[in-house]
């Protein structure tokens, strides 16, 4: 084989990985009727078995309760495991001992449909969480009533109103608890935690403990956020990460330098959480006692109005396969939904820098661009990231215990662009290798004529047999010495999606990454017969190399190894993987194919929709399925006819000027003070358009209608009968806003839209493709509507019945 030694990566993986760590952390409630579920310093362990949960944000007193079903279904779909969401204190007790836990408010409700759907639920009971919150989400009267100084800490007036707080709580989940069978099983104490000394750090940390457990919320797992100090209480709570691939927080108006999310880091100095507060990164967790678990890895990101950014798909999901790579055995996101800002009674409840936070962030809309939005859109990620939680759920209780091994002179610098980024998780047994060649706002080559040689045990195995180039912006997972039954695959350059069983015939599902060639590399003393073409076969050096030919539709492949005993491989592309989520139907796992993601309700299968035409969903196995079937697929079919977008007359009421541009104080860890948001009085200056609807939009039977605006300016309102609805600081994104819940006995409300012009000299950072947008407008400083329309997007559904009588 011929070597490009300029471009091998060489790599050994780690011989049998050292047993974790067990005793050092204090646990107690770990079992009940769901099973145990242990923690090592490595992984979580369930039913004695390792476990690599996904864990995704949702806050429930953000989102519609009449949608949480829905919402959670979706999120179940994308893989998510665990639903995490903040209990919001001021959300919920407005004044002193007056708890409100109604309608969208109702913790209980919400903890309980995420039961009945099996998923697990943390819980993130603060009492300061953050969240982008007014107070972080204190209450306003106790702001008010006690002296900064007292609170986060164990003065007696501050953890007595702790106590009726983490009481409350204790009340609505009472038997929602792990030991009782319920899905809580995690509590995390405070957030983002800086306050050391005498009452606070340990201490406090411990004595918040001991209030939650008296309040009831007794749990295997406590945790709290590692960042920005991390004085804990040994033994007593586990240290979470994070990882954002970029920060509205940070000062700056321009692109920040490579991020350390995007490097595979085994130290666990990652990522850019340590500069919450201004504190640096400093790797305190320690690796021989904690494991490396993440809360907040940014499933997007939310806007400040003086920094804007937009995540793509490729941000979230190099910044994931990354994190994982470098050796994650929780996947916590935040957020992985978004939603609106309730309204408080003494007014909104958005941080700002008038209320002594660093940040202004919208007063409504909480999008935070995830890859399910304000509205439950499913966004461009939430299948790309879907591909990478089927792989943690199919293989995770292997990977959770493989140690991360980086490559050989593996780049220390986020911004090293010569070298290619590898990482393996691995052991002489085999394992996976991850690979990254993206990092956000700076680009890195296509790295031609690439091998990997790897060394695992007494095995040498060179990838691919022929050098290939990695394209910019790819990240992927191969898999080497991997046991197919029988069958040793050497190793694959398709990436592994997913696993089932059919009856007694295993399935392995890859798929195959844009810009590389599938192939496939088996141990020819362990193969009898791989049923495809023959030219897509070829055998060497004792090798049998299978390359698949993918022309749109599913590859299924019969492998019979050795033994006689049979496999089947399913090979897709990158758009099909994109559209699979893996459901159990008529008491049967089954990966489901949908063109823009789909989530299951008992037999039936909702597909989102938001364009006219034909709707197709393909099943596996689905032989047994009343559908056509094609190569052990069933196909379903529907004709969507309804329109997708309706007209929208606008006018203009009345034209901009310019209003006064304010900055907010200086913050120590930030060059200099950064503008403030407009204001009520800042409106006064902006353009105003209405909106008129058309008269049939209240008795359309679409799902769902959401309001398209794409404008230039700088920030924008939208009025519903003179009551704002949304707000948005501009980021060159479409804007959206849902409709359909303001729809009441046939009547369509008044929009108005509100407009300010655009702070040319202001100190924001927008995205370069955003400023593009602004400089072509027709008057740059004046705003205008570039787009308006209103989309209806609709819930197809698919009834998935059995055949009566099943063909042999």
């Amino acid at each position: 084989m011929t070597f490009r030694p300029h471009n091998q990566v060489k790599l050994t993986l780690a011989a049998q990985a050292a047993a974790p760590e067990i005793g050092f952390l204090r646990q107690d409630w770990h079992t009940g009727p769901q099973g145990s579920l242990a923690i090592n310093s490595r992984y979580l362990v369930r039913d004695d078995q390792p476990w690599l949960p996904v864990m995704g944000e949702f806050h429930y007193s953000r989102f519609p309760r009449a949608q949480w079903a829905t919402e959670l279904r979706k999120m179940r779909a994308g893989g998510i495991q665990i639903v995490a969401s903040y209990v919001f204190w001021n959300h919920h007790e407005a004044q002193p001992g007056q708890f409100d836990w109604s309608d969208n408010k109702d913790l209980r409700h919400f903890v309980q449909l995420v039961g009945e759907l099996g998923m697990l639920f943390s819980l993130r009971v603060g009492p300061w969480v953050h969240g982008e919150a007014r107070y972080g989400g204190f209450p306003d009267w106790l702001i008010n009533t006690l002296p900064a100084t007292d609170l986060r800490t164990n003065a007696p007036a501050y953890l007595a109103h702790v106590e009726r707080l983490y009481g409350a709580i204790g009340e609505q989940v009472a038997g929602l608890m792990w030991q009782d069978g319920g899905p809580v099983m995690a509590v995390q104490i405070e957030n983002e935690y800086d306050r050391v000394g005498p009452s606070c750090g340990a201490e406090h940390i411990a004595e918040l403990k001991r209030i939650a457990i008296a309040s009831g919320l007794k749990v295997p797992l406590y945790t709290v956020t590692g960042w920005p100090t991390l004085d804990i209480p040994a033994r007593e709570v586990v240290p979470l990460s994070g990882a954002y691939a970029d920060g509205f927080w940070q000062g700056s108006s321009e692109p920040l330098p490579a991020s350390g999310v995007f490097l595979f880091n085994t130290s666990r100095v990652i990522g850019e959480m340590g500069n919450v507060g201004g504190t640096p990164a400093a790797g305190q967790i320690d690796p021989q006692h904690y494991p490396f678990f993440l809360a907040e890895a940014g499933g997007g990101m939310h806007m400040s109005y003086h920094r804007r950014p937009v995540i793509s798909t490729q941000d979230v999901y190099a910044t994931a396969l990354t994190q994982i790579g470098s050796g994650a055995n929780l996947y916590g996101y935040y957020m992985y939904h978004g939603g609106t800002n309730p309204v408080g009674a003494a007014g909104y409840l958005n941080e700002t820098q008038d209320t002594g936070y660093p940040n202004d962030v919208p007063l409504l809309g909480y999008d935070f661009h995830a890859p399910l939005g304000q509205y439950g859109q499913i966004r461009p990620s939430f299948g790309h990231l879907g591909m990478l939680h089927q792989f943690v759920a199919a293989y995770g209780a292997q990977l959770a215990r493989l140690p991360a091994t980086l490559a050989d002179g593996a780049p220390a610098d986020p911004s090293d662009a010569t070298q290619l980024r590898v990482c393996a998780r691995g052991d002489e047994q085999g394992g996976f290798v991850f690979i990254n060649n993206h990092v956000r706002h700076h680009p890195l080559p296509d790295f031609a004529a690439t091998q990997l040689q790897l060394q695992i045990g007494d095995t040498a195995v060179l990838v691919p047999e022929q050098p290939i180039t990695i394209p910019s912006g790819t990240a992927l997972i191969w898999p080497v010495l991997q046991r197919l039954g029988g069958a040793l695959l050497r190793y694959a350059t398709a990436q592994p999606l997913t696993r089932l069983s059919h009856e007694t015939v295993p399935c392995y599902v890859y798929f195959s990454v844009e810009g590389i060639a599938p192939e496939f590399c088996f141990d020819a003393q362990t193969i009898r017969q791989i049923d495809c073409p023959q030219s897509w076969l070829q055998t060497r050096d004792g090798c049998v190399f299978l390359r698949p030919s993918l022309n749109g539709e599913p590859v299924v492949i019969t492998l019979t190894d050795s033994l006689g005993a049979a496999c089947r491989l399913i090979v897709l592309d990158q758009r099909q993987a994109v559209g699979s989520t893996v459901v159990q139907l008529h008491d049967q796992q089954r990966l489901v194919i949908s063109e823009q993601g789909c989530w299951q309700d008992g037999n039936t299968v909702r597909v989102y929709r938001d364009q006219t035409g034909p709707v197709s969903l393909a099943v596996f196995p689905g032989h047994d399925l009343q559908a056509v079937a094609t190569d052990a697929f069933a196909v379903f079919q529907q004709q969507i006819a309804e329109p997708a977008d309706i007209a929208v007359q606008v006018s203009l009421q009345r034209p901009a000027t310019m209003p006064p541009l304010r900055y907010g104080p200086h913050i120590s860890w930030r060059s200099g003070p950064v503008p403030l948001a407009p204001d009520d009085a800042s409106y006064q200056h902006a353009a105003i358009w209405q909106l008129a609807l058309p008269d049939s939009i209240a008795t359309q039977s679409t799902t769902r209608w959401l309001l398209q605006l794409d404008y230039a300016g700088d920030a924008a309102r939208l009025y519903a009968d003179g009551v704002l609805i949304n707000d948005q600081f501009y980021d060159g994104t479409t804007w959206e806003t849902a409709l359909d819940d303001l729809f009441a006995n046939g009547r369509k409300p008044q929009l108005t839209l509100h407009v300010l012009p655009t702070q040319s000299d202001a100190a924001i950072f927008l995205e370069p493709a955003a400023r593009e947008r602004l400089a072509v407008a027709p008057q740059p400083e004046q705003p205008a509507l570039l787009r308006v329309a209103l989309c209806g997007v609709n819930e197809v559904v698919f009834e998935i019945e059995k055949l009566h009588h099943i063909a042999q």
